[in-house]
């Protein structure tokens, strides 16, 4: 049986086996990941390149997830599929469960409600040969899956950025999705892992704390498959996840003065200011408005006299509801909302 349950007070010891070069462990954090989890395994199993190790760790759910992982194990003997159980910690502190249980030389970090391409390892380890000794990360393009079933391709070039020693382009964080990232076990060791700390932007912490000590390569391929529903973190919680990712890239570079100066602290504020400003046209005309005025009220703290942030207080001078009639007056007239 390769299923192993882990007590929830087990302090879990590092494993230091290596398989080789090309050796990958599988990390799946799950909370309540059903009815996604299965989809997500699925395409861990259908990988061409065989990870040595798919580590679930089910981190205190409630749902069927420990039993569908079971039932997986159960017949897929032979494919080193391990589930780990804990009483529930947060996603970081299950994410470094699950590195800690890791033998390969890479970890690939999977959410439970995402999949991947089944190419997707493959390429991703063809893409660090290319990139030579110094990689540290591999990312792939994502495909967006939206709650009306659309499916869009993000643009790879944004992606493409995010290549060799690239801590400034991290400054703009949206391009890496952290279901496609594929790390190297030592340098993740070596940069503490996953902050237990944070709540939210533990994805951007590693990325950055990781761009220090190596290189970062792409897989220019749309191989991971990203899924948006109502239950999801990033849904409900989106104005403090741009807030902790903000305040994420502060603290890095504070702790990293000599690597802002080489960057300047000027464009590190400018960019940050645009990736709120970016964030609050996004709640405003998809008419999340009581998410925008809490953004809002962050935005002015930090940058008060910035243009990007100045244009969008006029727009916090209209209440909701006279929002609200004037797209229904536009909606009349057959205009859309944005044309105000």
């Amino acid at each position: 049986m390769s299923v192993l349950v882990a007590a929830d007070n087990w302090n879990w010891p590092m494993n230091t086996a290596v398989h080789g070069n090309d050796s990958i462990s599988v990390v799946i954090p799950c909370y309540n990941g059903m009815p996604y989890l299965c989809d997500a395994l699925a395409s861990t199993l259908n990988q061409t390149h065989r990870p040595v190790q798919i580590i679930v760790v089910d981190d205190g759910s409630t749902d069927d997830s420990a039993a569908c992982v079971r039932d997986h194990a159960q017949r897929h003997t032979d494919r080193g599929l391990k589930l780990i159980c804990q009483a529930n910690a947060g996603e970081s502190a299950a994410r470094n469960r699950g590195i800690a249980a890791a033998a390969g030389r890479w970890v690939a970090q999977l959410d439970a409600d995402d999949w991947w391409e089944p190419t997707k390892l493959e390429k991703q380890l063809a893409a660090a040969a290319r990139a030579g000794g110094d990689c540290v990360l591999v990312h792939s393009g994502q495909i967006t899956h939206h709650h009306d079933g659309r499916a869009e391709a993000l643009p790879m070039q944004r992606a493409g950025e995010r290549v060799g020693w690239c801590t400034e382009k991290l400054i703009e964080p949206v391009a890496l999705s952290h279901s496609s990232v594929m790390m190297r076990r030592d340098a993740l060791n070596d940069a503490g892992g996953y902050d237990s700390n944070l709540k939210h932007a533990v994805d951007i912490d590693v990325y950055l704390k990781l761009s220090i000590v190596g290189t970062f390569a792409v897989a220019n391929e749309h191989l991971t498959h990203y899924r948006l529903h109502e239950a999801q973190t990033s849904w409900n919680y989106k104005v403090e996840q741009v807030q902790h990712c903000h305040d994420v890239i502060w603290r890095f570079f504070e702790s990293h003065p000599d690597m802002a100066e080489q960057i300047g602290r000027d464009h590190i504020r400018q960019s940050l200011a645009q990736l709120v400003s970016t964030n609050l046209e996004s709640f405003y005309w998809s008419r999340r408005l009581d998410e925008f005025r809490r953004l809002l009220d962050f935005a002015r703290q930090h940058y008060d006299d910035d243009p990007t942030i100045i244009a969008w207080q006029s727009r916090a001078c209209l209440p909701n509801w006279l929002i609200r009639i004037k797209d229904r007056v536009l909606a009349k007239h057959g205009r859309r909302t944005g044309q105000d």
